[in-house]
């Protein structure tokens, strides 16, 4: 999983340690600084790049440019600010999230076909396409048509957010704990080599951590809030964790106990594990109850304990 925004400059002390920790997938490079007015100039992004790029973690480092970009304009926008980023350092990755194509430009008869269009349309701008959950709905066999769009060195990830909405997959308040869980079932399922969320504290913003926790306005309830600030229940600064988080770090486990079936009967038996045990046939078709779960981990460590 990618945190979105890097959490610490990468001139900054504690940051190679952060940045080197193995528990930590993957990064996001401010393009920009975070904080407007501070380390503003002109070789902001050179100075972050020349930093990075001779340090091992850099092949966890991208670059996020743009959220679900509509038009033409905010395409050549990211080809813009992708060629800057590729003078400095021919590697880098430019991550793309997205859910359509260009409005104004139409790529194929369909809109379908025109989100299938994106990663051709992009090359060699993007290197991670993220696509949005939400447009697959229930047509789980429309993987293999924007896996077949991806060329060597490309990757697939996706996101959920405002959408899928109940009963698909998400993090929203008043789901169910399995449809939590299943988020991560659908990944492994589906084969993406990475999965992106766009924030864990973007509540309302407050005068003091220990006011009341608002959600944003015009968001489903919970959307970009994974943990809140521990004034608000007990006089600690530690963050407080919410049930979704500890779903979410389930369905993290979940994925290490198929990854590791995978490694020993190969992905297809992990995939027809998951379905037999009926843990998760499709987002729609998961287990609203533990016991599947339960069954479907005691049977991996009895087989690979065995093997």
């Amino acid at each position: 999983m990618s945190l979105l925004v890097s959490a610490a400059k990468a001139g900054h002390p504690k940051s190679d340690e952060y940045f080197s920790d193995p528990r930590l997938a993957a990064y996001a490079v401010p393009y920009r600084p975070v904080v407007s007015c501070l380390d503003a100039g002109p070789n902001f992004l050179q100075k972050e790049i020349d930093i990075l790029k001779t340090k091992a973690h850099w092949k966890k480092a991208y670059f996020y440019l743009w959220d679900e970009p509509l038009n033409v304009e905010h395409f050549d926008s990211i080809r813009k600010m992708a060629s800057e980023i590729y003078a400095h350092a021919p590697d880098a990755r430019v991550l793309t999230t997205y859910y359509c194509g260009p409005s104004d430009a139409p790529l194929a008869p369909t809109s379908f076909e025109a989100f299938l269009k994106v990663p051709k349309y992009l090359r060699p701008h993007t290197q991670i396409y993220c696509t949005s959950e939400w447009v697959l709905g229930n047509r789980e066999d429309l993987v293999k048509d924007i896996v077949a769009e991806l060329e060597n060195g490309e990757e697939w990830w996706t996101y959920v957010c405002m959408g899928p909405s109940d009963p698909h997959p998400n993090w929203h308040l008043g789901m169910r704990g399995t449809q939590h869980r299943a988020v991560m079932w659908r990944i492994w399922k589906e084969g993406g080599t990475g999965f992106l969320y766009w924030g864990a504290n973007c509540y309302e913003k407050a005068s003091v951590p220990s006011a009341e926790i608002r959600f944003r306005r015009g968001l489903p309830p919970g959307d970009g809030v994974l943990y809140y600030p521990g004034e608000v229940f007990t006089a600690s600064r530690e963050p407080a964790a919410s049930l979704r988080l500890e779903r979410l770090l389930s369905g993290l486990q979940d994925i290490e106990y198929l990854r590791l079936y995978a490694s020993r009967f190969g992905r297809d038996e992990s995939i027809s594990l998951l379905e037999r045990t009926g843990v998760y046939q499709g987002p729609e078709r998961y287990t609203v109850e533990h016991l599947p779960i339960d069954m479907m981990r005691g049977e991996i460590y009895n087989k690979c304990r065995s093997s």
